[in-house]
């Protein structure tokens, strides 16, 4: 499981389509991250990351995430 935060870069459609996909909770503060950090099962990390080579989201691993 990958523990972190997501910043969204994109539309509200987008960002729930991409909550719903991963199950992230709905959770985004005024600058556009989740606020607190979100679990990714292993699955879905690759899917996550392509989600983020193109420019929908930022994957930020922080130290409290560790």
């Amino acid at each position: 499981m990958m523990r972190c935060y997501i910043y969204y870069n994109c539309r509200w459609e987008d960002i729930r389509r991409i909550e719903e996909r991963f199950g992230i909770p709905h959770c985004v503060t005024v600058n556009g991250e989740t606020c607190k950090p979100v679990d990714i099962r292993e699955e879905d990390v690759e899917l996550l990351k392509e989600t983020q080579r193109r420019g929908y989201i930022q994957i930020r691993i922080k130290d409290d995430t560790v």
